[in-house]
């Protein structure tokens, strides 16, 4: 795990009010030179140390999801320094406390304003695919498929071979999809020694260099981020949180929390590994927004190729004629999510993502599915009806070069 230190910052890196004496080439050079040099720039932007200018190069558009990544991993690290201060009763304390509060204000603008950027792409690319906002029926039926995922698998196999195109099973999660891109050649992230020998390393193996990659915050191991190592790049991320939770005493896998009231009495030795393991899991945290970044621009990739492809209005077409069945066949249950979703549809039955938010539609899906999981029927097809899918026999295939 990360070592601590007494300062937030190596002593070679330049003081926060001195980042505003770099003119903007320099700054810019300096943002991408190395993670801690965005780090810093981060926490002197939030203390109102840089130049507007400089500024504006922060928060300009294409940097704005790794300005959030450094925000995130400084929020962390502070509050790790605040603590060891705090232990060490180091005068320092409320001055690094002040800048604390100085990043979290930042990090939470930043986190609204790179959700609406994410919505403007949103839009973007659907309107690019002659795609409007979308609505209550669209969305029950998509659900609709997500409740009964062995039979609308069956219907979607059926509707492939009747258009001729090959069947295969509508993608569960995000994994697949990638996973499906890649072997599609959607992705052409080629296969490299460095990611066949992380595909065929054993799970603690594999989870040790995802803990390595996350300690050196200033590199990045390429092969991790290829397209059939990002399942096993989120698990081991979900692993790791886990074992470090109760050694740093942490709240849960995405929060520290507060420290147990005895911290102040511990020995040195024992308070400084809980201290290492939160920074370590602050670690895990910056890891887990890179990956989840990166798992949507891979799966937007797809997406935009496949609509593009020449197939694309015959699985349009049959996905269509599948969906249409399930609904005849499920009627109680389609109703039953179109009720959930009108309150909040306009008349005509669009749901606006400023009113359906993320969070919103989140949760609404969580309820209505666990609802009709509760109600309905075991949903049973024979294995023969449901292809394997391509894209895990291709990852299987490869790592077993």
């Amino acid at each position: 795990m990360p070592a601590t230190s007494d300062a937030t910052q190596p002593q070679n890196r330049l003081r926060l009010r001195e980042i505003a004496d770099l003119d903007d080439t320099a700054f810019s050079d300096y943002l991408q030179d190395r993670f801690d040099h965005l780090v810093t720039a981060a926490i002197a932007d939030a203390a109102g140390h840089l130049r507007p200018a400089q500024h504006d190069l922060l928060h300009a558009p294409g940097r704005l999801n790794d300005l959030r990544d450094a925000l995130t991993f400084a929020e962390g690290d502070l509050q790790v320094a605040v603590e060891r201060m705090a232990y060490r009763q180091d005068p320092r304390t409320a001055r690094t406390s002040r800048q604390l509060r100085q990043v979290r204000t930042a990090l939470h603008q930043v986190h609204r304003d790179t959700a609406a950027l994410r919505r403007a792409e949103n839009r973007r690319r659907d309107a690019v695919a002659g795609m409007g906002p979308t609505d209550t029926v669209t969305t029950a039926r998509g659900w609709l498929a997500h409740a009964y995922p062995a039979r609308f698998t069956q219907l979607l196999a059926q509707a492939h071979a009747a258009a001729g195109l090959p069947v295969r099973p509508l993608a569960k999660d995000i994994f697949d999809t990638i996973e499906e891109g890649w072997a599609d050649g959607h992705l052409t992230a080629p296969s490299t020694p460095g990611v066949e020998q992380l595909l065929a390393r054993g799970v603690v193996a594999f989870r040790s260099t995802v803990a390595d990659d996350a300690r050196d915050q200033n590199d990045r191991d390429p092969a991790l981020r290829h397209p059939l190592l990002q399942r096993r790049w989120n698990t081991a991320l979900d692993e790791l949180a886990a074992l470090t939770v109760p050694v740093a005493r942490a709240s849960s896998p995405s929060a520290l929390g507060t420290l147990p009231s005895d911290f102040a009495d511990l020995p040195e030795q024992d308070a400084f590994k809980i201290l290492n393991a939160r920074r370590f899991l602050v670690a895990i945290w910056q890891r887990r927004a890179e990956h989840t970044r990166l798992i949507h621009q891979y799966a937007a990739t797809v997406t935009d190729l496949r609509r593009a492809a020449p197939d694309h209005d015959l699985r349009s077409q049959a996905l269509d004629a599948a969906l249409d069945r399930l609904v005849a066949e499920q009627p109680a249950a389609a109703a039953r999510i179109l009720a959930r979703l009108r309150p909040y549809a306009t008349a005509d039955g669009r749901l606006e993502a400023h009113v359906f938010t993320p969070a919103l539609r989140a949760q609404a899906k969580r309820e209505v599915l666990a609802d009709l999981a509760a109600i309905r029927k075991p949903n049973i097809v024979m294995p023969s009806e449901i292809a394997p899918r391509p894209a895990l026999v291709a990852t299987a295939a490869l790592a077993a070069r």
